[in-house]
């Protein structure tokens, strides 16, 4: 009877594999974007951030897209599948980019965030807010 039950439970979790790879495989290719770095260094919080970005992006099928730093657009693209270039850019905290299309549909978003050397959060107190003196 035990090796009845080991059969089924194998043979249950072997249909549900192949059932969801299959569902993936069917799944239509969706947009992607990739920046790189993804993390920025500053000495403290608060300082600006001034760095080169790798951009690379593909959609399922060619249009007009443009790369957006939060809602200010950085470079355009017009009837394209995929796209690789660098970009310099400047910010002071956590951003958003997205790449959008004609009609300002995000297709594919990617944050790159700010990280201190010197965090304010984490600073250690030099002395101690009590005393028997």
């Amino acid at each position: 009877m035990n090796f009845k039950w080991s059969c089924a439970l194998f043979m249950s979790s072997l249909l549900l594999s192949v059932i969801s790879v299959k569902g993936h495989a069917q799944q239509p290719n969706k947009a992607t974007l990739k920046i790189k770095p993804v993390v920025c260094m500053v000495k403290s919080i608060g300082q600006v951030c001034e760095m080169t970005i790798a951009v690379d992006w593909t959609i399922p099928s060619a249009q007009d897209v443009c790369l957006y730093k939060d809602n200010a657009p950085l470079q355009c693209w017009k009837n394209q599948r995929k796209a690789r270039t660098n970009i310099s850019i400047a910010i002071s905290e956590d951003m958003s980019f997205s790449l959008r299309n004609e009609n300002m549909h995000v297709l594919a978003e990617q944050k790159v965030k700010i990280n201190a050397a010197a965090s304010r959060k984490y600073r250690r107190k030099l002395k101690s807010d009590w005393s028997f003196f």
